[in-house]
């Protein structure tokens, strides 16, 4: 009897000695994915961040390019609507101002397929070229990127009051 309860008794043992590491077991794996969803997680995150910074950047690099084509055509030109689609195609002007739409990579398009908008309003005056140049993101809310204010002096206005 006594061998009967001690055989038993081992079996018991060995029973509950398993149970407990197949329980330490699954402890340790829950912890081990609870881990590796909550690095992927922040790894998602980094990546999304990373993705918003590049479109930031292609942005402000476009933006600086392009205001830099616009203040060398208004200095070099006589500043009006017209000289800007002359110089920078695909402009739409009107008489005192000039609507440019470009798609995601920046490159020309029509108003309905337009991810960018740059415009500017000329402010024509007698003794200076001078206009407001915008930056929309053409999205639900057209987000203004950039505005910066351009003056040039007018050569050909002072030439003008020399002669006279």
């Amino acid at each position: 009897l006594s061998a009967q309860l001690c055989s038993l008794k081992g079996a018991n043992m060995k029973q509950i000695h398993s149970h407990s590491k197949n329980s330490l077991f699954l402890m340790e794996m829950i912890f081990v994915l609870l881990f590796l969803s909550l690095s992927s997680a922040a790894c998602i995150r980094i990546f999304a961040a990373a993705e918003e910074n590049h479109v930031h950047t292609v942005e402000n690099r476009q933006i600086q390019a392009h205001t830099v084509s616009v203040c060398e055509i208004m200095e070099g030109s006589d500043g009006n609507a017209d000289s800007f689609v002359k110089y920078l195609p695909g402009g739409i002007s009107d008489s005192s101002s000039v609507n440019w739409y470009y798609d995601r990579s920046w490159n020309i398009c029509d108003k309905q397929n337009a991810s960018y908008r740059m415009f500017l309003e000329l402010s024509p005056s007698r003794y200076e070229k001078a206009g407001m140049l915008f930056f929309y993101r053409m999205d639900a809310d057209h987000a203004l990127l950039h505005s910066t204010e351009l003056r040039f002096p007018s050569i050909q206005s002072a030439l003008k009051e020399e002669a006279s």
